[in-house]
Protein backbone atom coordinates (compact mmCIF):
# COMPACT_ATOMS: atom_id res chain seq x y z
CA UNK A 1 0.00 0.00 0.00
CA UNK A 2 1.11 3.85 -0.94
CA UNK A 3 1.01 5.88 1.80
CA UNK A 4 1.12 9.54 1.18
CA UNK A 5 1.18 12.56 3.53
CA UNK A 6 -1.49 14.97 3.41
CA UNK A 7 1.57 18.38 2.28
CA UNK A 8 2.87 18.05 -1.59
CA UNK A 9 7.20 17.68 -1.65
CA UNK A 10 9.26 20.39 -3.50
CA UNK A 11 10.58 17.39 -5.37
CA UNK A 12 9.79 14.40 -6.88
CA UNK A 13 12.39 12.08 -7.75
CA UNK A 14 11.25 8.90 -10.25
CA UNK A 15 13.70 6.13 -10.62
CA UNK A 16 12.70 2.80 -12.15
CA UNK A 17 15.03 -0.20 -11.58
CA UNK A 18 14.85 -3.44 -13.32
CA UNK A 19 17.41 -6.04 -12.01
CA UNK A 20 19.68 -3.36 -10.75
CA UNK A 21 20.37 -4.91 -7.36
CA UNK A 22 24.16 -4.36 -8.06
CA UNK A 23 24.31 -0.81 -7.82
CA UNK A 24 21.44 0.48 -6.37
CA UNK A 25 21.87 0.83 -2.42
CA UNK A 26 24.70 3.50 -3.70
CA UNK A 27 21.99 5.25 -5.73
CA UNK A 28 19.32 4.85 -3.21
CA UNK A 29 21.76 6.34 -0.61
CA UNK A 30 22.69 9.01 -2.55
CA UNK A 31 19.26 10.38 -2.54
CA UNK A 32 18.66 10.09 0.59
CA UNK A 33 21.88 11.84 1.63
CA UNK A 34 20.79 14.88 0.14
CA UNK A 35 21.08 18.07 1.94
CA UNK A 36 17.62 18.84 0.22
CA UNK A 37 15.78 17.51 1.85
CA UNK A 38 11.80 17.60 1.22
CA UNK A 39 11.22 15.41 -1.50
CA UNK A 40 9.41 12.20 -2.54
CA UNK A 41 11.55 9.56 -3.20
CA UNK A 42 9.32 7.11 -5.96
CA UNK A 43 11.03 3.61 -6.75
CA UNK A 44 9.17 2.04 -9.72
CA UNK A 45 10.57 -1.94 -9.78
CA UNK A 46 10.14 -3.13 -13.00
CA UNK A 47 9.23 -6.23 -12.74
CA UNK A 48 12.91 -7.19 -11.44
CA UNK A 49 13.89 -11.15 -10.99
CA UNK A 50 16.80 -10.52 -8.46
CA UNK A 51 16.97 -8.85 -5.07
CA UNK A 52 15.84 -5.40 -6.11
CA UNK A 53 12.77 -4.99 -4.09
CA UNK A 54 14.66 -6.49 -1.18
CA UNK A 55 17.23 -3.59 -1.60
CA UNK A 56 14.50 -0.92 -1.66
CA UNK A 57 11.88 -2.70 1.61
CA UNK A 58 15.42 -2.72 3.43
CA UNK A 59 15.42 0.86 3.70
CA UNK A 60 13.58 3.19 6.65
CA UNK A 61 12.69 5.91 4.96
CA UNK A 62 9.34 7.63 4.63
CA UNK A 63 9.55 9.20 1.84
CA UNK A 64 10.33 6.17 -0.19
CA UNK A 65 7.37 5.15 -2.57
CA UNK A 66 7.81 1.65 -3.75
CA UNK A 67 6.11 0.40 -7.18
CA UNK A 68 6.12 -2.73 -8.31
CA UNK A 69 5.14 -3.84 -11.48
CA UNK A 70 3.62 -7.33 -11.79
CA UNK A 71 5.84 -7.81 -15.20
CA UNK A 72 8.73 -5.99 -17.10
CA UNK A 73 7.02 -2.85 -18.64
CA UNK A 74 9.67 -1.28 -20.19
CA UNK A 75 11.68 1.92 -18.61
CA UNK A 76 9.77 4.89 -20.10
CA UNK A 77 6.62 3.33 -19.23
CA UNK A 78 7.88 3.09 -15.77
CA UNK A 79 9.00 6.70 -15.85
CA UNK A 80 5.11 8.05 -17.53
CA UNK A 81 3.63 5.88 -14.35
CA UNK A 82 6.38 8.13 -12.21
CA UNK A 83 5.01 11.09 -13.47
CA UNK A 84 1.28 10.51 -13.50
CA UNK A 85 1.67 10.07 -9.44
CA UNK A 86 4.07 12.20 -8.70
CA UNK A 87 3.43 15.13 -6.69
CA UNK A 88 6.26 17.79 -6.12
CA UNK A 89 6.70 20.65 -8.02
CA UNK A 90 9.28 19.55 -9.90
CA UNK A 91 10.37 16.14 -10.83
CA UNK A 92 14.12 14.67 -10.89
CA UNK A 93 15.20 11.92 -12.91
CA UNK A 94 17.40 9.25 -11.75
CA UNK A 95 18.94 5.52 -12.35
CA UNK A 96 19.26 3.08 -10.45
CA UNK A 97 22.99 2.62 -11.64
CA UNK A 98 23.93 6.35 -10.83
CA UNK A 99 24.93 8.55 -7.89
CA UNK A 100 23.44 11.52 -7.19
CA UNK A 101 25.82 14.70 -5.59
CA UNK A 102 24.90 15.56 -2.45
CA UNK A 103 23.68 19.33 -3.52
CA UNK A 104 22.07 17.82 -6.66
CA UNK A 105 18.68 18.51 -5.10
CA UNK A 106 19.63 21.75 -3.45
CA UNK A 107 21.60 23.43 -6.56
CA UNK A 108 18.57 22.46 -9.35
CA UNK A 109 16.21 23.42 -7.25
CA UNK A 110 17.06 27.02 -6.59
CA UNK A 111 17.99 27.15 -10.31
CA UNK A 112 14.70 26.63 -10.86
CA UNK A 113 12.99 28.73 -8.31
CA UNK A 114 15.63 31.63 -9.88
CA UNK A 115 14.75 30.94 -13.52
CA UNK A 116 11.02 30.61 -14.12
CA UNK A 117 11.04 30.13 -18.05
CA UNK A 118 13.33 27.07 -17.52
CA UNK A 119 11.23 23.94 -18.13
CA UNK A 120 13.73 21.29 -17.67
CA UNK A 121 17.83 21.56 -16.23
CA UNK A 122 20.50 19.13 -16.57
CA UNK A 123 24.14 19.35 -15.19
CA UNK A 124 27.26 18.38 -15.86
CA UNK A 125 28.32 14.40 -15.49
CA UNK A 126 31.50 12.47 -14.19
CA UNK A 127 31.23 9.29 -16.06
CA UNK A 128 32.04 6.15 -13.79
CA UNK A 129 35.08 4.49 -14.00
CA UNK A 130 36.77 6.84 -15.94
CA UNK A 131 36.01 9.86 -14.24
CA UNK A 132 35.98 12.00 -17.44
CA UNK A 133 33.84 15.02 -17.19
CA UNK A 134 32.44 16.11 -20.67
CA UNK A 135 31.20 19.96 -20.72
CA UNK A 136 27.54 20.18 -21.89
CA UNK A 137 25.98 23.05 -24.05
CA UNK A 138 25.01 25.46 -21.07
CA UNK A 139 23.23 28.30 -23.36
CA UNK A 140 19.73 27.60 -24.60
CA UNK A 141 19.79 28.52 -27.98
CA UNK A 142 22.92 27.15 -28.97
CA UNK A 143 21.32 23.85 -27.05
CA UNK A 144 18.17 23.78 -29.02
CA UNK A 145 20.25 23.66 -32.49
CA UNK A 146 22.59 21.10 -30.96
CA UNK A 147 19.77 19.27 -30.52
CA UNK A 148 19.15 18.58 -34.06
CA UNK A 149 22.26 16.47 -34.11
CA UNK A 150 22.00 14.78 -30.56
CA UNK A 151 20.82 14.71 -26.89
CA UNK A 152 23.13 17.27 -25.27
CA UNK A 153 21.44 16.83 -22.05
CA UNK A 154 22.58 14.08 -19.63
CA UNK A 155 19.46 12.12 -19.08
CA UNK A 156 19.57 11.18 -15.13
CA UNK A 157 20.74 14.02 -13.84
CA UNK A 158 17.47 16.45 -15.61
CA UNK A 159 15.05 18.38 -13.28
CA UNK A 160 11.68 18.77 -14.81
CA UNK A 161 9.22 21.80 -13.70
CA UNK A 162 5.69 19.91 -13.56
CA UNK A 163 3.38 22.56 -14.43
CA UNK A 164 5.30 22.66 -17.96
CA UNK A 165 4.81 18.61 -18.24
CA UNK A 166 1.04 18.85 -17.36
CA UNK A 167 0.36 22.06 -19.22
CA UNK A 168 1.71 21.09 -22.58
CA UNK A 169 0.92 17.24 -22.45
CA UNK A 170 4.76 16.27 -22.14
CA UNK A 171 5.98 12.36 -21.18
CA UNK A 172 7.87 10.46 -22.71
CA UNK A 173 6.86 8.88 -26.07
CA UNK A 174 7.10 5.11 -25.30
CA UNK A 175 7.45 4.32 -29.40
CA UNK A 176 10.94 5.53 -28.83
CA UNK A 177 12.07 2.86 -26.16
CA UNK A 178 15.55 3.77 -25.91
CA UNK A 179 15.54 7.54 -26.96
CA UNK A 180 12.06 8.58 -25.73
CA UNK A 181 14.60 11.35 -23.13
CA UNK A 182 15.70 12.72 -26.33
CA UNK A 183 12.22 13.37 -27.81
CA UNK A 184 10.89 14.98 -24.52
CA UNK A 185 13.79 17.68 -24.65
CA UNK A 186 13.45 18.12 -28.57
CA UNK A 187 10.00 18.93 -27.51
CA UNK A 188 10.00 20.77 -24.84
CA UNK A 189 12.12 23.35 -26.23
CA UNK A 190 8.93 24.12 -28.27
CA UNK A 191 7.75 25.55 -25.02
CA UNK A 192 10.43 26.56 -22.53
CA UNK A 193 13.94 27.00 -21.90
CA UNK A 194 15.95 23.71 -21.58
CA UNK A 195 19.61 24.53 -19.91
CA UNK A 196 22.48 22.73 -18.10
CA UNK A 197 24.03 23.86 -15.23
CA UNK A 198 27.78 23.96 -15.42
CA UNK A 199 28.89 21.54 -12.18
CA UNK A 200 29.38 18.01 -11.97
CA UNK A 201 25.87 17.06 -10.24
CA UNK A 202 25.77 13.43 -10.95
CA UNK A 203 28.29 10.58 -11.08
CA UNK A 204 26.90 8.69 -14.73
CA UNK A 205 28.00 4.71 -14.39
CA UNK A 206 29.05 3.19 -17.89
CA UNK A 207 28.76 -0.76 -17.66
CA UNK A 208 28.01 -3.06 -20.45
CA UNK A 209 24.50 -3.76 -19.18
CA UNK A 210 22.79 -0.01 -19.36
CA UNK A 211 20.62 1.23 -22.66
CA UNK A 212 23.37 3.06 -24.07
CA UNK A 213 25.79 0.27 -24.35
CA UNK A 214 23.42 -3.00 -24.73
CA UNK A 215 21.11 -1.75 -27.18
CA UNK A 216 22.97 1.17 -28.84
CA UNK A 217 21.83 0.11 -32.41
CA UNK A 218 18.15 0.22 -31.81
CA UNK A 219 18.94 3.49 -29.95
CA UNK A 220 20.15 5.40 -32.87
CA UNK A 221 17.61 3.85 -34.87
CA UNK A 222 15.09 5.92 -32.56
CA UNK A 223 17.54 8.80 -32.29
CA UNK A 224 17.62 9.11 -35.91
CA UNK A 225 13.62 8.99 -36.40
CA UNK A 226 13.87 11.88 -33.84
CA UNK A 227 16.55 13.84 -35.63
CA UNK A 228 14.40 13.97 -38.97
CA UNK A 229 11.09 14.27 -37.51
CA UNK A 230 12.46 17.35 -35.96
CA UNK A 231 12.81 18.86 -39.23
CA UNK A 232 9.33 18.16 -39.57
CA UNK A 233 7.68 19.09 -36.22
CA UNK A 234 9.83 22.30 -36.00
CA UNK A 235 10.11 23.51 -39.37
CA UNK A 236 7.51 21.93 -41.53
CA UNK A 237 9.85 19.89 -43.85
CA UNK A 238 7.65 16.80 -45.48
CA UNK A 239 9.51 13.56 -45.51
CA UNK A 240 9.63 13.57 -49.14
CA UNK A 241 11.65 17.02 -49.09
CA UNK A 242 14.40 15.24 -46.77
CA UNK A 243 17.78 14.04 -48.13
CA UNK A 244 17.24 11.12 -45.25
CA UNK A 245 20.69 9.93 -45.56
CA UNK A 246 22.34 12.86 -46.32
CA UNK A 247 20.49 15.03 -43.45
CA UNK A 248 21.62 12.21 -40.79
CA UNK A 249 25.22 11.99 -41.84
CA UNK A 250 25.66 15.77 -41.36
CA UNK A 251 24.23 15.50 -37.70
CA UNK A 252 25.82 12.48 -36.73
CA UNK A 253 29.10 14.16 -38.16
CA UNK A 254 29.64 11.24 -40.62
CA UNK A 255 32.33 11.61 -43.54
CA UNK A 256 30.90 12.66 -46.54
CA UNK A 257 32.35 12.85 -49.80
CA UNK A 258 33.67 15.92 -51.14
CA UNK A 259 31.38 14.76 -54.25
CA UNK A 260 28.13 15.59 -51.94
CA UNK A 261 29.24 18.80 -50.88
CA UNK A 262 27.39 20.45 -53.12
CA UNK A 263 24.01 18.74 -52.19
CA UNK A 264 25.04 18.81 -48.40
CA UNK A 265 25.40 22.90 -48.98
CA UNK A 266 22.00 23.17 -50.76
CA UNK A 267 20.35 21.05 -48.12
CA UNK A 268 21.28 23.36 -45.45
CA UNK A 269 20.45 26.44 -47.11
CA UNK A 270 16.87 25.14 -47.71
CA UNK A 271 16.61 24.40 -44.00
CA UNK A 272 18.02 28.09 -43.12
CA UNK A 273 15.45 29.39 -45.68
CA UNK A 274 12.37 27.28 -43.93
CA UNK A 275 13.79 28.60 -40.63
CA UNK A 276 14.23 32.44 -41.88
CA UNK A 277 10.45 32.39 -42.49
CA UNK A 278 9.63 30.42 -39.29
CA UNK A 279 12.11 32.09 -36.91
CA UNK A 280 12.14 28.88 -34.64
CA UNK A 281 16.12 28.52 -34.23
CA UNK A 282 18.16 31.85 -33.71
CA UNK A 283 19.20 31.92 -37.20
CA UNK A 284 23.03 33.19 -37.03
CA UNK A 285 23.47 30.20 -34.25
CA UNK A 286 21.77 27.24 -36.79
CA UNK A 287 23.79 28.73 -39.62
CA UNK A 288 27.41 28.08 -37.88
CA UNK A 289 26.33 25.08 -36.41
CA UNK A 290 25.21 23.35 -40.32
CA UNK A 291 27.92 24.44 -42.34
CA UNK A 292 30.33 23.27 -39.23
CA UNK A 293 28.54 20.28 -39.68
CA UNK A 294 29.51 19.91 -43.18
CA UNK A 295 32.99 21.44 -42.76
CA UNK A 296 33.40 18.40 -39.93
CA UNK A 297 32.08 15.38 -42.35
CA UNK A 298 34.33 16.54 -45.45
CA UNK A 299 37.36 16.55 -43.36
CA UNK A 300 36.63 13.40 -41.73
CA UNK A 301 36.26 11.97 -45.45
CA UNK A 302 39.14 13.37 -46.13
CA UNK A 303 41.34 11.99 -42.98
CA UNK A 304 40.09 8.25 -43.29
CA UNK A 305 40.76 8.50 -47.63
CA UNK A 306 44.10 9.22 -46.28
CA UNK A 307 44.71 6.89 -43.24
CA UNK A 308 45.11 9.89 -40.57
CA UNK A 309 43.36 8.82 -37.58
CA UNK A 310 42.76 11.88 -34.67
Amino acid sequence: MIIFSDRSPSISIVMPVYNGSCYLVEAIQSILNQTFRDFEFIIIDDGSSDMSVRVVQAFNDRRIILIQNTYNEGNYRSRNLGLKIARGKYICVMDADDISEPERLQKQFHFMEDNSGTGICGTFIRNIPSNISPRFITDCEQLKVAFLSNNFCSHPSLIMRKEYLDKYNLHYNEDYYYSADFDLCARGFRYFKIENIPEVLLQYRRHPEQISSAKFDEQTKYADTIRINQLIDFLGFILEEIPVVLHLNLMKRLPINSQDVDAATKWVRRILEKNNSLAYYKQEILEQFLFSSINHSVNIAFQNSNGIHK
